[in-house]
Parts: C-alpha cells; structure tokens; sequence
C-alpha cells in the first residue's frame, strides 16, 4: 500500500477493475498527486481529490502501482465506430476513437484520414445515455483497436503509446 512516504490509490468506478482504473492517485505528500495519463507526470490535484464519491478510490500495493505506471495501455479506453451505410453508400467505414482521461482533462481522438490521432468531440456525444441508444459503437480492447487500423488502413503500431 505504501512506498516511501506514500499510499496509492486507483480510481475505479462501477463497470471498472483495479487492474485497469480511470486514474491512479498517490497521498502521503503536502497534496494528493495524480499520474496525468496525458502527460505521463504526477500533478498536485487537491481540488479534483476531494470531488471523488466514497468508495470510488481504492488502495493498492505499491507493486500493482508500479505495474500500471508501467503499462499506459490500461488508461486507455478504445471504440470501433460503424458508420452506418446508406442506399447511395454500400460500404460501410470503420473507425477506431480512443480515450486518454486523467483527472484534469480528457482527450478524445479518432485515428483519421491522414493516418494519425486527431481530437474529436465525438466519444462524448456517443457516451451520453444508454449503450443501446448507440449500437454502432462498440467498446473494443487495444489489439482489436491496432488490428482495425492495420486491416482498414494498412498502418501497424497507431496504438503505441
């Protein structure tokens, strides 16, 4: 639970595992800090700390929080988008949306034209209400993600972090 002088904590939320949480907190210094899964550093985060529901933080090993500074992946949530087709368009396009949350800022991108990230405020249109309101987008893991690129776009590794 502690190393050093601190303790560690992963956000996890209802639908989520410690192994794969929305955040990672440590405490134990002047102020609570968050790994920004943006930038890859830890920031104060006083204010954003305080705003978490009971039970939402949960304390972990300083080993399970080594194991997931150490793999990104996990942070990231991925969607494949069906565009769905119409009479004068036969084919139907794939695209592929990620997520990269920290707890003082989201970034939402699709793997666009120009093969490369690019933001979009899409996912959270797509995320309000009920996953059946949106049958289109399905939530997929990192590998499904990079062998949608690889197989529409021809492009290996778009999911390295």
């Amino acid at each position: 639970m502690t190393t050093g002088d601190y303790e560690y904590l992963a956000e996890v939320w209802p639908n989520e595992k410690v192994s794969a949480p929305s955040a990672l907190w440590r405490t134990g210094g002047d102020v609570p800090e968050y790994l920004s899964l943006i930038d890859w550093e830890w920031h104060a985060g006083a204010q954003e700390f305080t705003e978490y529901p009971a039970g939402t933080l949960v304390a972990i090993t300083a080993e399970d929080a080594q194991a997931l500074q150490s793999d990104r992946q996990r942070f990231v949530r991925y969607w494949s988008y069906q565009i769905p087709n119409d009479e004068s368009e036969p084919a139907k396009e794939n695209r592929v949306y990620r997520r990269r949350s920290s707890p003082d800022k989201i970034v939402d991108e699709v793997f666009g034209p120009d093969n490369a990230w690019v933001a979009t405020p899409v996912i959270r249109e797509f995320t309000v209400g009920s996953p059946a309101d949106r049958p289109e987008l399905v939530a997929i893991d990192q590998a499904a993600a990079e062998q949608l690129i690889q197989q529409t776009r021809g492009i290996t590794g778009a999911t390295e972090l």
